[in-house]
C-alpha cells in the first residue's frame, strides 16, 4: 500500500448528486425547499403565505413509499440530505436510516465511476467491486493494483495497494474532490511504496495522463 487518507465525508457537487438520486431509480428536480419549526406553520400557516424559517435551493424527489429526499445547498458547495414522509408511522426512522445510507453509498458510487473513467481515459483497464461499506477499483493488464473506498457513517477511507510513486495521488484526486469538502482536512499515512520511482508501464501511462 502507498498510502492511506480518512476525512470527512460532504456532498459538495450538484451534479453528483442528481446522478445518485437517477442510481436510486428516482428523478430528481430542483426548486426551493422551505424549513418551518412546527407542523401548525407547515401546514397552516403556509397555506396564507408562510414561507417557514429558511429557505434552501434543493435537489429532490420522493421513494414509491412516500418518502422525500432533500439535499439542501447550504452555501455554495456544501449541502445537506434531509429526508421526510408527509404522515409518520411505526418504523419510518429505521426506513428513512437506510434511505439516508441508500443515497449516501449512491453518491459515492458516482465517484467511483469517475476515477475510473479517469483511468480507462488512459488506456488502463478497470473495474469495480461492491461491499456492503464500500468499493473496490481494481486496474492495470491483469488489475493488479486497487483502490478501496469504505464509508463510516461520515468518514471516507481510501487505501490505494500495489501502486509505486507519487501517481497514487493523483489516482485518489477524483475521490476526493467529490466526497470531501474544500476546507476538509486529509489525515494521510504514507508507506513506503510513495518513495519508490515507478517502473512499471502502466503506472508510467497513468502518470503521463494524469
Amino acid at each position: 500500500m502507498s498510502h492511506c487518507t480518512k476525512f470527512e465525508f460532504s456532498y459538495v457537487n450538484e451534479e453528483a448528486i442528481a446522478k445518485a438520486f437517477g442510481k436510486m431509480g428516482l428523478r430528481p428536480t430542483t426548486g426551493l425547499v422551505s424549513v418551518f419549526s412546527s407542523d401548525f406553520s407547515k401546514k397552516v400557516l403556509s397555506k396564507i403565505g408562510y414561507m417557514g424559517n429558511q429557505q434552501f435551493r434543493a435537489i429532490y424527489s420522493q421513494t414509491a413509499g412516500g418518502f422525500s429526499l432533500f439535499v439542501c445547498q447550504i452555501e455554495e458547495g456544501s449541502y445537506k440530505l434531509l429526508i421526510e414522509r408527509e404522515t409518520i408511522s411505526a418504523g419510518d426512522e429505521a426506513v428513512m436510516t437506510d434511505l439516508a445510507l441508500r443515497f449516501q453509498k449512491a453518491y459515492i458510487s458516482v465517484a467511483i465511476d469517475e476515477t475510473i473513467k479517469r483511468i480507462g481515459a488512459s488506456g488502463v483497464p478497470a473495474r469495480v467491486n461492491e461491499a456492503l461499506q464500500g468499493f473496490e477499483i481494481e486496474f492495470g493488464p491483469h488489475y493488479e493494483y486497487s483502490i478501496h473506498v469504505t464509508f463510516s457513517g461520515d468518514e471516507i477511507t481510501e487505501e490505494v495497494h500495489g501502486v509505486k510513486g507519487d501517481i497514487c495521488t493523483k489516482l485518489t484526486e477524483e475521490l476526493e474532490a467529490l466526497l470531501s469538502s474544500p476546507a476538509a482536512e486529509l489525515v494521510t499515512e504514507w508507506k513506503p511504496a510513495y518513495t519508490v520511482v515507478h517502473e512499471e508501464q502502466t503506472l508510467q501511462i497513468l502518470s503521463a495522463n494524469f
